[in-house]
């Protein structure tokens, strides 16, 4: 097997270069699936008194603006297929960029929780406001909330599992 020496934060790693290649797709692949259900689980919860039908045809908005309200039941499935998509945008860049911020956040807790805000940033300050999705108007109870479950949802399985990731192929 090939060995190949990387430098993070001006320390040499060696990692054989078929296990990064083989099995970080696989480790995002599960992380993407995992904090995707996840978060549409607490979606649907957080938004109890909204159908499902309605959040995800909600992110289908997204991409097809008020189509995705009346058109059929497509546009469900495509809401769970972009918010799938945007779970392994997410998941691929923190599994990229990780080994940065756990050099810059020494705590794990602050990196969990640093995660989330920052997903919930630029989602609801930036991507939303440039898609198609109608506006929807802020409330300190729902910020806190999407907020907590984004920690939840991506910050905790994306620190807890790209920290595992990174510590098994740099002992490999």
């Amino acid at each position: 097997m090939m060995q190949h020496r990387l430098h993070i934060f001006n320390q040499p790693l060696i990692v054989k270069e078929e296990v990064k290649k083989k099995k970080i797709f696989s480790w995002i692949l599960f992380t993407a699936l995992l904090t995707g259900v996840v978060d549409i689980l607490f979606a649907f919860i957080i938004n109890y008194e909204i159908p499902e039908v309605i959040i995800l045809r909600f992110i289908a908005s997204g991409l097809f603006g008020s189509l995705a309200f009346s058109a059929g039941t497509e546009m469900v499935y495509y809401g769970l297929l972009i918010h799938f998509c945007i779970a392994m945008a997410w998941t691929s860049i923190f599994f990229l960029l990780y080994p940065k911020f756990s050099g810059i956040l020494k705590s794990r807790i602050v990196l969990i929780i640093v995660t989330g805000i920052v997903i919930w940033l630029v989602m609801s300050l930036a991507i939303i406001p440039l898609s198609r999705t109608p506006s929807n108007k802020f409330h300190l109870t729902g910020i806190i909330l999407n907020m907590a479950a984004l920690i939840l949802a991506y910050g905790l399985p994306f620190t807890i599992i790209a920290g595992k990731f990174y510590n098994n192929t740099s002992s490999n």
